[in-house]
């Protein structure tokens, strides 16, 4: 039984995928021996194939330039992916220092988030891909952001819905202003946990920049993680991230406060799994270029296995049939069967989980109903809308009931 969960969750693909990657954040040229079989593998549509899926995990500038460097002549394409990869950490860079900067002059508190901080632990620039900037910041001045924002030329995609503003603006800048880092719709013990979070944070010289120490910021990005892996599923890079962080703090960081903080927002077990696999994953791959795939699926226990195979099957953000089967696990009978119609009554008839949303029902809980209405006329003369439900309704049919 090992063996055969071991043989159908890990393709050779996968593997060559997880051996570039160790490659690229360990600093380590591929074995010659590697990358010669690699090339005797990958035809020209194979290569395309890893293109594609290291781009599935936003992942393709690192194994890319790991290729590259190996001397493995790549598609055009790849190429310019990486040269994209580049710009735009450097494009970013220098619109956040902007936007900084207004934010010191005007003393208004804020922190970077994610990926703005975890790039600065991978290798090279643009080895840590961006899709968006997160930045926390004082909620109290979320109207003059909004202002200063669209001088600058950017359009409001999203303002005062959920727990964070949208603001995009050509040719690649995507910015999500937090004003807290959990909102409706996440668990109650985290929005309680990072209520106060100034009291948590620590001042970054005499600006009005903010930082988590390094053992919160650890804890904020697994819950970060734990969000999108028990939602719709989240990538190898999450992953990754967790490993870079480790590689180069683990030494110092304090694991009883971790582990106790852990426990209090319920990721405790969540936390060790993936420390123990990330290690694992990215610091025995070596087997990989001396022994092969069949002796790097060996050295994983099924569990480990099954919870790598969830990372490499899920691409960077997720799928929508695995948000949906995540929610309908939440919804089981007593003997432990998915109930389908509490799942659908759910959907059609949601709660206060909507209220960021729709900030009207914070202060008129009584236009619940009418919102019901008003989401189902939506779904009807949106397109978009209907294509997304009517998708759901079919992976909803899909899914047996004893899954």
């Amino acid at each position: 039984m090992e063996q055969e969960i071991r043989n159908a969750d890990l393709s050779d693909m996968m593997c060559d995928l997880l051996y570039l990657l160790g490659c690229g954040v360990n600093e380590k040229m591929p074995a010659k021996a590697y990358i010669k079989t690699f090339q005797e593998a990958y035809d020209e549509d194979k290569m395309q194939m890893m293109y594609r899926f290291s781009k599935a995990h936003f992942v393709e500038a690192l194994t890319g330039t790991v290729l590259k460097k190996a001397g493995v002549k790549l598609p055009t394409e790849w190429e310019q992916s990486i040269a994209k990869a580049i710009r735009k950490v450097i494009l970013f860079d220098r619109e956040r220092a902007e936007i900084f900067s207004y934010m010191d002059e005007q003393r208004i508190w804020h922190m970077p988030l994610k990926g703005v901080i975890l790039k600065e632990f991978y290798p090279s620039i643009g080895m840590r891909q961006m899709s968006d900037n997160d930045i926390l910041f004082d909620k109290d001045y979320a109207k003059q952001i909004r202002d200063y924002m669209i001088s600058r030329g950017y359009e409001v995609e999203v303002f005062e819905q959920g727990n964070h503003d949208v603001y995009e603006k050509e040719p690649v800048y995507n910015f999500e202003m937090h004003t807290s880092l959990y909102g409706a719709g996440h668990h109650n013990e985290w929005i309680s946990y990072y209520d106060r979070i100034k009291d948590r944070l620590r001042p970054k010289g005499n600006r009005s920049e903010y930082r988590f120490t390094d053992e919160d910021f650890y804890v904020y990005i697994m819950t970060h993680m734990f969000k999108h892996f028990d939602g719709s599923g989240t990538g190898i890079r999450s992953l990754l991230d967790q490993y870079v962080y480790l590689n180069r703090l683990e030494d110092s960081l304090d694991f009883p406060y971790i582990d106790k903080q852990c426990e209090i927002l319920g990721i405790a077990d969540f936390e060790k799994e993936n420390r123990d696999l990330c290690k694992k994953v990215f610091r025995i791959n070596d087997i990989l270029a001396e022994e092969g795939t069949e002796r790097f699926r060996h050295a994983l226990t099924p569990e480990e296995s099954k919870l790598l195979y969830y990372y490499m099957t899920s691409g960077a953000y997720g799928t929508t049939e695995r948000r949906v089967v995540n929610s309908m696990s939440q919804h089981r009978k007593k003997d432990g069967s998915i109930s389908k119609a509490a799942y659908i009554i759910k959907r059609l008839f949601p709660g206060k989980e909507q209220y960021d949303y729709c900030p009207v029902l914070k202060r008129h809980h009584w236009l619940l109903p009418f919102y019901w209405v008003y989401r189902a006329v939506r779904m009807i003369f949106s397109k978009e809308r209907r294509s997304r439900t009517f998708q759901e309704i079919t992976i909803v049919k899909k899914i047996r009931q004893d899954q």
